[in-house]
């Protein structure tokens, strides 16, 4: 996961920007090995007051064409178009106007990438039934519900950051999602979460949520937090690196770097966002697991030793449990 709207938030010059979409990501030395998807955000929310591209001796204008083109460039395999997220804050009037603008660069996105051999994901706001039909109801005046559903390759649901800490708005959210794809004849493509944290992954792949983007693994290492689930970290004052086989773990150089034995913080926090990052994969892949097996009794049950012995999740645990998977009895 990586967004159009991050290039220079390291003041970057000119020079270096260019460099950065001279040849695609995957085309570069280092990701020789790399097999994964990249999906690159448009950078909708940076750019949602005006804001371009901000370099330390240029600036780029950014608009569809110029966010396609940078996507484009940097050989993206799932493109978002430009969109107007919005805020608990906005009016009724506000939301709509959003749509709207996000709808004319829904049209213009795919003009532009009409032939692409990316997937292709439309970005979706909203925090309940009525916001998200709201929204599609705009999209669908400009730019066509048959269109949507014949040129996507999935939903991007966004907007969602300010409510990350809270479960009930969040578990809502994809649960309305859910039901209005059903209902727009959407419910064939899958749904991606744009920026959720990582302790709600569980729940919201138990409720329809199909994929998920977070920084967490990297928010946390900022502060020292070194995971020892989804749900759970320990200052790193307190770990016993010998405790965890992943490769980071594993590396007597890195356990001496995340010890302290570093010049450079970056150098003692980096190791840990990586352990961070591995992780989450490792969840994230044992919810993938419990979702292919037959019924819902794995899933439930990795809910309940996952989420269940948590004081704050547990209400949540079963909320989710009761009305999406079949309940306990």
């Amino acid at each position: 996961m990586y967004s159009v709207g991050s290039l220079t938030d390291y003041n970057i010059s000119r020079e270096r920007y260019e460099d950065y979409i001279s040849e695609p990501v995957k085309n570069r030395e280092g990701f020789e090995n790399f097999n994964g998807t990249l999906f690159l955000d448009s950078g909708g929310f940076k750019f949602l007051g005006g804001h371009g591209l901000d370099g330390s001796n240029f600036e780029v204008e950014i608009d569809q064409e110029k966010v396609y083109e940078i996507q484009d460039k940097m050989g993206g395999d799932i493109l978002v178009n430009l969109d107007r997220p919005i805020a608990p804050s906005d009016d009724y009037d506000a939301r709509v106007e959003k749509a709207r603008q996000t709808a004319e660069n829904i049209t213009e996105f795919l003009d532009l990438s009409d032939g692409t051999r990316s997937a292709r994901f439309l970005t979706l706001h909203g925090y309940n039934y009525s916001m998200l039909d709201t929204f599609l109801n705009e999209i669908d005046k400009i730019v066509g519900a048959s269109r949507v559903h014949d040129e996507f390759d999935g939903i991007a649901l966004g907007s969602l950051v300010p409510m990350k800490d809270n479960k009930t708005n969040l578990i809502d959210a994809i649960q309305d999602c859910r039901e209005i794809l059903r209902d727009w004849k959407f419910d064939d493509l899958p749904l991606h979460v744009l920026g959720i944290s990582s302790t709600a992954i569980p729940l919201l792949a138990a409720v329809g949520a199909d994929s998920f983007d977070s920084s967490s693994y990297l928010h946390s290492a900022i502060n020292g937090k070194y995971a020892t689930s989804l749900v759970s970290t320990k200052s790193l004052s307190e770990v016993d690196f010998s405790h965890c086989n992943c490769p980071v773990c594993s590396n007597d150089e890195l356990v001496y770097r995340m010890q302290g034995n570093a010049r450079y913080q970056k150098d003692v926090l980096g190791p840990v966002a990586m352990h961070n990052l591995i992780i989450q994969k490792r969840e994230v892949a044992k919810i993938r697991d419990c979702i292919r097996s037959p019924g819902t009794e794995a899933l439930v049950d990795y809910l309940e030793h996952t989420l269940g012995d948590h004081k704050s999740l547990r209400r949540f645990t079963h909320r989710v449990v009761n009305e999406s998977l079949g309940g306990y009895f």
